[in-house]
């Protein structure tokens, strides 16, 4: 007991001169003019892992609030937890949630004024996944002289979630446009999908587009091509060398580098013998193959 009354009364002139300047600003804060302002609280709805919401449901609650200056700045300053509407053991059906004045936490000398809304309905439905077909849309043209041979979107079906109303309405899912304006090669990327109901996502990875973009004709030959055989074994090659037709500029092929263009024959694998083989042309990235004379060689493995 001593150490206690020692504890308060040391010091005790400062003591009295803190309180009494607390207690000052607080009745000049309480006195000050009262200002409205409005704070929005972020709003999380939880649901269970098979229930999901199916109506839109407003991301924030407003609210009205009326005090001293210095109170509601330090209020509109801060960062508010989110309202969480637990909903985890309800069923699907409608829910009706009602927000109060005591979903925000204001000191002393601020009044809510009014909660906008006041209370909003929740649509929980059954938590559904179907698989559904891709149409991919392709927009433009490629460069001059190449043309489009072939579109297709791997895998051609997607994985959607989402409540069960809105998956059973979708028949198909079609990709955001892909331009291949200008283009003279081949692409092969991921791409984004067109999906009309906000509350469906997809379920997995993204599909991929494959656009395969050819030359319509050829405007330079590439003379005396070499040809390369991958093999374990030694072999001998009839078709030393193959004309290689292109579409390209005339400053593409006059700043060709010649090591860059090759043909190939892969018989890796394949035991000793006699074969007639199809031949793959390594090309750089701006130049369109046409065709290759010939387009097979004759390749003796021993």
């Amino acid at each position: 007991m001593d150490k206690l009354i020692t504890l308060l009364t040391s010091n005790l002139g400062t003591k009295l001169i803190s309180v009494m300047i607390a207690m000052v600003l607080w009745i000049v804060v309480l006195g000050s003019r009262n200002v409205e302002v409005t704070k929005e609280v972020p709003l999380e709805v939880v649901t269970a892992s098979d229930v999901v919401s199916s109506n839109e449901v407003p991301e924030k609650i407003a609210f009205r609030l009326s005090g001293p200056k210095a109170f509601l700045r330090a209020i509109l300053d801060r960062r508010e937890e989110p309202i969480r509407v637990n909903l985890a053991g309800v069923k699907p059906g409608l829910i009706t949630y009602r927000f109060f004045s005591d979903n925000i936490h204001v000191p002393i000398g601020v009044k809510v004024l009014s909660i906008h809304p006041t209370a909003i309905v929740i649509k929980l439905e059954q938590l559904k996944r179907r698989d559904v077909p891709i149409r991919m849309e392709v927009r433009g043209s490629p460069a001059e002289g190449y043309k489009v041979l072939h579109t297709e979107v791997r895998p051609g079906v997607v994985k959607l979630k989402g409540p069960e109303t809105q998956i059973d309405g979708i028949t198909e899912v079609q990709t955001k446009p892909i331009d291949v304006a200008g283009m003279k090669q081949s692409l092969e990327r991921e791409v984004a999908l067109q999906i009309p109901q906000h509350d469906v996502q997809v379920d997995g990875a993204f599909p991929k587009a494959h656009i395969e973009i050819v030359p319509t004709s050829a405007n330079f030959r590439i003379r005396n091509v070499d040809v390369r055989v991958l093999s374990f074994f030694q072999y001998t090659v009839v078709e030393k060398s193959v004309t290689v037709f292109v579409r390209a500029s005339a400053d593409e092929l006059k700043s060709l580098d010649r090591t860059q263009v090759y043909g190939v024959v892969d018989l890796r694998g394949k035991p000793k013998g006699r074969y007639l083989e199809s031949l793959k042309v390594t090309l750089p990235e701006n130049i369109g193959l046409v065709k290759v004379v010939p387009e097979k060689v004759k390749v003796t493995l021993y």
